[in-house]
């Protein structure tokens, strides 16, 4: 078997298992996972390919990739923390102080602690307990970031998914108002997202999905998010044909909830396996909004507004930090696993 039928057996398979995650089960990080292996795979298939035909041109593939990963593997964490110092001073400058926004120069300070504990750590290779320890440090700190890079991944192939079919509902998120009654720019670009989608099924399809607004009203808000998002389809003067307001919700998980519930009574709806649902939402929120739809049973696709470049980091490391929490049991499960095998092998160095 020559090596091109081995590279293209090994891109069928890996692209079979990303295709199937990224339909069926488009919010799990193994879609992401199957991505990187494919895009490695390729990768990998085109250098084994030039090195035996053009050796040459294979240097020009090569050559470019190994200096990116040496420059991020000696000044990319170095560059993280400038980074997240930066952005802390630029959001505190434009948004102000609050918790939330502390939360890159949080990450920055515990990505600097953990750099500098193990530089420490790593100055007495002979005593083998702070070695252990080091290693465990090493590998805690390597899988958050792990599952942090298979999170971004996701979250990029979930915005982008092309929608082409028929959409039966476009499920818009609520967030804070302005002075109580009035949206907010973010506010007002998940809507606009979910009204360019409805738009482009008319002219396209000649189909008018049902718009479902979802919010609640907050202790500090005059008015529901939801019918602060109607009052403002008005008065853009757009034009949506049905149009549903679910006025109950107070967070994410109740938004998709509560909006099914208003669906299942307007149309009898009982069962949402075989319905085009929509969610329109900002794009770092969309990953864990997909997520928590499928946890209640209901498939979704999702079409993300864009969000400020400044406020970015800081509000996809809250949705990161909270698909954390949400999927909690799996990382417990294996951070355990790491610390059952670090306190094994501290045993076993006491023990010997």
């Amino acid at each position: 078997m020559n090596l091109l039928m081995v590279f293209l057996i090994g891109l069928v398979i890996v692209l079979i298992f990303f295709l199937y995650w990224n339909y069926f089960r488009p919010t799990s990080l193994w879609t992401g996972f199957f991505f990187l292996v494919a895009l490695a795979v390729i990768y990998l298939g085109l250098v084994a390919l030039l090195y035996q035909y053009h050796p040459n041109l294979m240097l020009v593939v090569v050559i470019p990739v190994i200096f990116i990963i040496l420059v991020l593997s000696i000044f990319g964490v170095t560059a993280s923390v400038i980074g997240l110092f930066w952005n802390e001073k630029v959001l505190i400058s434009r948004e102000g102080k609050s918790f939330s926004n502390l939360l890159p120069f949080l990450l920055g300070v515990s990505v600097l602690l953990v750099e500098i504990i193990t530089f420490i750590l790593s100055r007495f290779p002979k005593n083998p307990y702070l070695s252990q320890l080091t290693m465990f440090i090493s590998f805690c700190f390597f899988y958050v970031f792990g599952v942090f890079l298979l999170y971004t991944v996701t979250s990029f192939l979930f915005n982008h998914f092309p929608i082409k079919r028929e959409v039966d509902y476009i499920i818009i998120l609520g967030a804070g108002l302005m002075g109580g009654e009035k949206v907010t720019p973010l506010l007002a670009g998940r809507v606009d997202r979910g009204i360019a989608l409805y738009n482009k099924q008319v002219e396209q399809l000649n189909h008018h999905p049902v718009i479902v607004l979802s919010g609640g009203q907050g202790k500090d808000e005059k008015i529901s998010e939801a019918k602060a998002m109607e009052n403002y389809i008005k008065d853009k003067g757009y034009k949506v044909e049905t149009l549903y307001l679910e006025e109950k919700s107070k967070n994410t998980d109740e938004n998709i909830k509560f909006s099914e519930h208003v669906i299942a009574q307007r149309d009898s709806i009982t069962d949402f396996r075989q319905k085009e649902i929509i969610l329109a939402t900002s794009n770092y929120h969309l990953l864990r909004a997909g997520k928590l739809a499928f946890h209640q049973g209901i498939p979704v696709r999702g079409v993300g507004s864009k969000t400020r470049l400044y406020y970015l980091p800081t509000a996809f490391i809250r949705e990161y930090i909270g698909y954390l929490v949400l999927t909690r049991k799996k990382h417990y499960v294996i951070l355990g696993a790491i610390t059952i095998i670090f306190i094994a092998q501290l045993l076993f160095t006491v023990l010997t």
